[in-house]
């Protein structure tokens, strides 16, 4: 069988097609080598439909039903106005109409002459071409086939179309989603065969551009989801496109483009030796002049083919903070993390929150492990600068000869051996954030200099460079040592002390946190048992009597490494006198002040058992025994007493 293609139109052939709608109208046989079999199908269902052979009724619908239709199908006839314009100038034949319908047969538009179009009365726009309407045509029979076809004169179910030859093609968007049809309507002696293969052609080329408008589209909308600022720029410096984030950077409006950007950017040499040089580089350090402020950003360039240029614009503050959040501390905890009920561990959370409410550089006392640097995150999460980066700095860890550097930052080539790009240093990438200078008191007094301007005029600069950067950043420093007696013995300079004491917090050692250290026991133990997967641990009066009354030099930290080491060494569901540490035991024995009550009861039998134990094991040698309880053995004597405690006894055994 011949393919749509392949049919030829002859008068024989339209003849003898007439002959078989004559037949086919008459109620008789029809020949199936002369009428098609997509003809024969379609003329049955306008039978079933009581459709006249006669007669054609074009059914308009009215104008705002069919604007409605073209706005629903605006892309659709956006794009195909083109494509079918050229396509009717192609043709240029009398009563030669090219339209375009929806899937229900409705016609949106229509490229033809005036006179062209009187004489093909259903092209007009909001008239309907559907089987239903018009009977067999080719809109209609395309889209019930959704494939191209065509109709050729007595094809037509109407006697009225026999004039007519129809050609008409499929649209489908990028995704396969069938859209409608196009179709061209010439008088049946100008038909020829290759028509099909033109509107074919046709339907394609709008194919390709709805699949390259949405490709558009969609990378309009990854553009505007970058964080990053893009700028397409021509080879002479017209903006050819803007995405919003290039649009807020810069501060312009997206009816820029096809203006020069030049003049919205003051400072333009670096712009000039872009566009002249035409370099691919990656994120420049750079500083635009714009019409109103500056603008510091990172800038990568990539050229066209064509002499334009790519530019994409990092903020310098973002990738900084990106880099703070990558390479630097995070801010975890807050001041629920901060765990106690004592007087004097309330009275600093209260200082730390009023410290919280504002920018006031804040200077942090206390001993090693009494959390310190656990406030400053509070403070800093409970403040306006919670969404900005929180670096640290440990200043007794950094290299006397990198403090600066590390610090401040360097330009390329500042010293041997810096990035050929430079760096930038901790108060850069803490930029909207908060710094966290722990151990202030070690810092060099050539850097503490640095820092003092710093703190006046909020700009840094970089170790080599000449200009100054300015920086918002909002500083809490700490220490454990005694800045005041520092500043007496010229170990830290006075002027930097009383910037940075504009608001001090002294946070309590955890031996005058009175009642405290029995809570952070049960934290601990029921933290350090669920990371270990170990069964709930219970722990005596007595052993918990002997925690609380250790001096706990390391504080906090001390506690939680005591607790963790007794988890994981505990042998049975019970922590008992004997189970603690030796230091916790010894520091008992040296006779500290025991409280009132049942507390100080605990406390001699914690005494009175631990000499036991200890006798027993050196099985009664004093001297073994005091110097494993480090006290004296005029003291190891004067115990015994007081407990009536005989070593003869362990002698023996």
């Amino acid at each position: 069988m011949e393919t749509e293609a392949q049919l030829p139109l002859s008068r024989e052939r339209a003849a003898a097609v007439l002959a078989q709608w004559r037949r086919f109208q008459a109620g008789l046989a029809v020949d199936e080598a002369v009428a098609r079999p997509v003809i024969l199908q379609s003329w049955q269902r306008c039978r079933r439909a009581g459709f006249p052979a006669d007669t054609l009724a074009l059914c308009p619908i009215d104008a705002a039903g069919l604007a409605r239709s073209v706005a629903d199908n605006r892309e659709l006839v956006d794009t195909a106005k083109r494509v079918m314009d050229r396509l009717a100038h192609s043709i240029h034949l009398s009563s030669s109409v090219v339209t375009l319908v929806d899937t229900t047969g409705l016609v949106l538009h229509v490229s033809a002459t005036r006179e062209d179009l009187a004489s093909v009365p259903y092209g007009e726009p909001g008239r309907r071409c559907d089987e239903a309407t018009l009977g067999t045509n080719g809109m209609g029979l395309c889209l019930v086939e959704r494939r191209p076809v065509h109709v050729m004169g007595a094809e037509h179910f109407s006697s009225s179309l026999h004039y007519l030859s129809c050609s008409a093609a499929p649209i489908h968007d990028s995704t396969g989603r069938f859209l409608g049809a196009l179709n061209l309507a010439i008088s049946t002696e100008n038909f020829h065969q290759h028509t099909l293969g033109l509107v074919e052609a046709a339907a394609h080329a709008i194919e390709e551009h709805l699949r390259l408008r949405a490709l558009i589209a969609s990378q309009r909308v990854i553009l505007e989801l970058l964080d990053d600022g893009v700028a397409v720029l021509g080879a002479d410096g017209t903006i050819v496109s803007l995405n919003g984030q290039a649009c807020s950077m810069l501060g312009l409006s997206p009816d820029v483009v096809g203006r020069d950007i030049r003049s919205f950017v003051r400072e333009s040499e670096v712009l000039r030796a872009i566009l002249a040089d035409r370099q691919t580089f990656h994120d420049r350090e750079v500083t635009f002049r714009l019409v109103q402020g500056e603008l510091s950003c990172a800038l990568s360039c990539a050229p066209f083919a064509d002499g334009g240029v790519i530019l994409t614009l990092r903020e310098t503050r973002r990738m900084r903070k990106y880099a703070a959040r990558v390479a630097g501390a995070k801010a975890v905890y807050t001041f629920e993390h901060i765990l106690g009920q004592s007087k004097a561990l309330r009275e600093a959370v209260r200082l730390a929150r009023v410290a919280a409410q504002g920018d006031a550089t804040t200077l942090l006392l206390g001993e090693s492990g009494t959390g310190k640097e656990l406030f400053a995150q509070a403070v800093h999460n409970a403040g306006a600068r919670r969404k900005g980066p929180f670096v640290v700095v440990n200043c007794g860890a950094l290299p006397r000869n990198l403090v600066q550097s590390e610090l401040f930052g360097y330009v390329a080539g500042a010293f041997s051996g810096a990035l050929k790009e430079g760096s930038p240093g901790k108060f850069e990438l803490a930029d909207g954030g908060t710094l966290f200078l722990d151990e202030i008191g070690e810092m060099p007094l050539e850097a503490q200099v640095s820092l003092l301007r710093l703190l006046q005029e909020n700009e840094v600069t970089r170790l080599g460079g000449k200009e100054a950067r300015r920086v918002d950043v909002r500083i809490i420093a700490a220490t454990n040592k005694d800045l005041a007696l520092a500043v007496r013995n010229n170990a830290f300079r006075g002027d930097l002390y009383y910037r940075l004491n504009v608001l001090s917090i002294a946070i309590p050692p955890l031996r005058q946190r009175e009642g405290d250290v029995p809570l952070l026991t049960r934290l601990f133990l029921d933290k350090f048992t669920a990371s270990l997967g170990k069964p709930e641990l219970e722990i005596s009066r007595e052993a918990l009597a002997a925690l609380a009354a250790h001096h706990w030099p390391g504080n906090v930290r001390e506690l939680e490494n005591c607790i963790e080491r007794l988890v994981n060494v505990a042998c049975s569901s019970r922590i008992d006198i004997a189970d603690l540490p030796q230091d916790v035991m010894t520091d008992m024995l040296r006779g500290r002040p025991a409280a009132p009550g049942e507390a100080g009861m605990s406390l001699k039998r914690i005494q009175r058992a631990l000499i036991l134990e200890t006798l027993r094991e050196t099985g009664g040698n004093f001297r073994r025994a005091s110097n494993l309880l480090n006290i004296s053995r005029t003291t190891l004597y004067a115990k015994l007493k007081q407990y009536g405690i005989s070593a003869d006894t362990f002698r023996d055994q």
